[in-house]
């Protein structure tokens, strides 16, 4: 072995005895040992307490340094007064083991124990050998051979001082003992000559074979060695954070990739050791179980995937109220018994536990039980009471935890008890115009009801020239045609009636106004319109002109010299009503004024004057967006406003969730407002004001 070179070593004795295995592990270079070190005798003791204590003593293990060539010169001239040393202990300590030799094998229990020698040492003291063959020091590495090879039969027991050379790892073949105790073991031990005569295989080492080179490529090591995401349709989970290392050796270069669209990975790549932050957005991701993998690559080193599993499961369903029937309806006599109650059922249409209570909004209206968790009933109760004859409507209002509340409509009639038969006209009353010696106008009708009980039988009859009408009798309801005749009236206003007689009760009288004008001519009425309205908010509600012709047939028009007015119908040739109507859409805060035209040939033009007054709003509204931050934590945005520039206080509004804009209302007017907003994380974190936005109402 040559010196200088740091390798893994294990040195395996083994002597054909089959007595023992030792193993020595070295990870520092075999110091030189001299021929002597490496052949002195093992001395024993035969007998006497003193023998056993020297033993004893020499049991401490105890290894000196490499020695010098002083040293080596010195063990040469000592060595029947020192204890046998196969190899001196290296810095790194080796580790030492022995094993027992296989089954059939002359086993021998013990070594005889190397005992110090009685003579005196003159020149240095050696330390003292290890007690037992078997020892542990430092930390075990892999193993090399060596073995012993018969020792020749021609050895004798003088031993040459000679050195090993470094790196050289053959043990020379040498008799033990010096020349005063050859033959006899010194001590009484038994000498290395005597264990070379009774174990043939010692006189030759083998050289040791070729040490591989340690390889000190990197590689990648990961932990957790698999990523698993667990996520509601619609939300997506929290990050998780996979770590790298370097269980190699040199430099670590890596790189990842992942296999799935919803998977992302950040960073991309790296050198030594770092993490990697693994995100999962589920999109539009159905309910199930996903798989995908993260790929770690490395020059030099082997490729690494970590498998990535997604489990999402279906979004959380809501309860729902359902209701049967969806409307109830009562009927009963005034002054009579309350009708008999109604049920309505309850059922949970969604998911979850549905926990409703119910109300409603009538007096004469009454529910029990007022609320229930789950399926169940509510029962509808009415009372009279008071009520007259008539027609009457509620509500009843289902509510529950985490749904929209729902309403059916309740009707309750009260009815007139044995009451007689009545009948009721529409209209209450008629009016016809013609001009004189022009053309009769046209009729009108009149419809017949019956307000009371029974079924009433009627006629009809009238009290003027010029009224005429049609059925004159008839049963139930029905209609009655009421017409005028001009003939020869002059101009003027005629009035008459049309009667109705129902059967067993009292009659009805309709008014009649026939008026006959003497000359063509157009009336507006009124003469005058004035809308108001409020910028920005809803157009006013249209107004009507009453336009009536007199003095014969007039072929009329409408115009107007507005942009923002309008008026229907545009023409017509009888009486008819004007509907006018403005848009203030793009006006400003002010008052506007236009005209309407009404013309028609052989007769004077008429004119309705409009006024329209816009108003600045009360309050007013403005809209904030801002770009979207793209922090796979976010949790939503907070909104700050003021009416100073930097004087904020508390937010206004926090919105959940990554929604970019905002409308901000009820702001005054003449005043200007400040707007930042900031964003905040799943943790409660916030960011930074954004930049500051500003809005003057006016």
């Amino acid at each position: 072995m040559h010196e200088g070179i740091r390798r893994h070593l294990i040195v395996h004795c083994a002597i054909s005895f089959g007595v023992m295995m030792v193993s020595m592990s070295l990870l520092s270079p075999v110091p030189s040992v001299s021929a002597q070190q490496l052949t002195q005798p093992f001395s024993q003791e035969t007998s006497g307490t003193g023998t056993q204590a020297r033993r004893n003593e020499n049991m401490a293990p105890s290894l000196p340094p490499s020695p010098t060539k002083s040293t080596v010169k010195k063990d040469a001239q000592t060595l029947t007064s020192k204890p046998h040393r196969l190899i001196r202990k290296p810095q790194s300590a080796p580790v030492v083991s022995i094993e027992p030799s296989p089954s059939g094998s002359s086993l021998v229990s013990s070594l005889p124990t190397p005992l110090p020698s009685t003579q005196s040492d003159n020149t240095t003291s050696q330390p003292k050998e290890p007690s037992s063959i078997s020892r542990s020091v430092g930390v075990a590495v892999p193993f090399a051979t060596m073995n012993v090879a018969p020792l020749s039969a021609t050895a004798t027991g003088s031993t040459t001082a000679a050195t090993v050379p470094t790196g050289t790892s053959a043990l020379a073949a040498a008799g033990v003992g010096n020349s005063s105790t050859s033959g006899k073991g010194g001590g009484g031990g038994r000498t290395m000559r005597k264990i070379a005569a009774e174990m043939p295989g010692l006189t030759e080492l083998n050289s040791t074979p070729s040490v591989p080179v340690l390889s000190v490529n990197p590689a990648i090591g990961t932990s957790p060695t698999s990523l698993s995401f667990t996520a509601q349709q619609g939300g997506n989970p929290t990050a998780q954070t996979l770590t790298i290392s370097n269980t190699g050796g040199g430099t670590l270069t890596w790189s990842t990739s992942d296999s799935a669209a919803w998977l992302s990975l950040s960073p991309a790549s790296g050198t030594g050791t770092g993490a990697v932050t693994a995100s999962v957005a589920t999109g539009t991701l159905t309910a199930g179980s996903y798989s995908g993998a993260i790929t770690l690559a490395a020059t030099g080193a082997a490729s690494v995937t970590i498998p990535v599993a997604l489990t999402i499961t279906a979004a959380a369903v809501p309860p729902a109220i359902g209701l049967s029937p969806t409307s109830l309806s009562f009927t009963a006599q005034q002054g009579g018994s309350n009708p008999t109650a109604q049920t309505l059922n309850i059922s949970n249409t969604g998911g979850g536990t549905l926990t409703w209570s119910a109300s409603d909004s009538a007096a004469w209206l009454s529910l029990s039980p007022a609320s229930g968790t789950g399926n169940g009933a509510v029962t509808a109760s009415v009372a009279i009471g008071t009520l007259t004859a008539g027609s009457y409507s509620g509500a009843i209002t289902l509510s529950a935890t985490g749904t929209a509340p729902v309403t059916i409509p309740v009707a309750f009639t009260v009815t007139v008890a044995s009451l007689p038969p009545a009948i009721g006209l529409s209209p209450t009353s008629l009016s016809f115009t013609a001009p004189q010696g022009g053309g009769n106008p046209t009729a009108q009708t009149i419809t017949i009801s019956n307000t009371g009980g029974g079924t009433p039988s009627w006629s009809v009859s009238h009290d003027a020239t010029w009224l005429g009408h049609s059925p004159n009798t008839g049963t139930g309801t029905g209609t009655v045609t009421v017409s005028v005749t001009t003939g020869t009236l002059t101009a003027g206003t005629y009035s008459g009636q049309v009667s109705f007689w129902p059967t067993g009760g009292a009659s009805v009288t309709v008014p009649v106004t026939f008026t006959i004008t003497a000359a063509p001519n157009i009336t507006l009425s009124p003469a005058s319109l004035s809308y108001a309205a409020t910028q920005g908010a809803a157009n006013p509600v249209n107004q009507n002109i009453a336009l009536t012709t007199s003095g014969g047939t007039l072929n009329w028009t409408v115009s107007d010299d507005a942009s923002w007015l309008a008026v229907s119908p545009a023409s017509g040739s009888a009486n008819n009503t004007l509907t006018t109507s403005v848009n203030t859409a793009g006006l400003t805060a002010g008052t506007y004024t236009g005209n309407l035209t009404v013309s028609a040939a052989g007769v004077s033009s008429k004119t309705v004057a409009v006024t329209l007054t816009v108003s600045a709003p009360a309050t007013s509204s403005a809209t904030l967006t801002w770009n979207a931050d793209t922090a796979t934590d976010l949790a939503g945005y907070k909104i700050y406003r003021a009416t100073t520039s930097g004087g904020y206080g508390a937010p206004i509004a926090t919105i959940a969730g990554n929604i970019t804009t905002y409308i901000a209302t009820g702001l005054q007017s003449g005043t200007t407002y400040f707007f930042v907003i900031t964003a905040y994380d799943t943790a409660g974190n916030e960011s930074s004001r954004s930049n500051e936005v500003s809005k003057s109402i006016f």
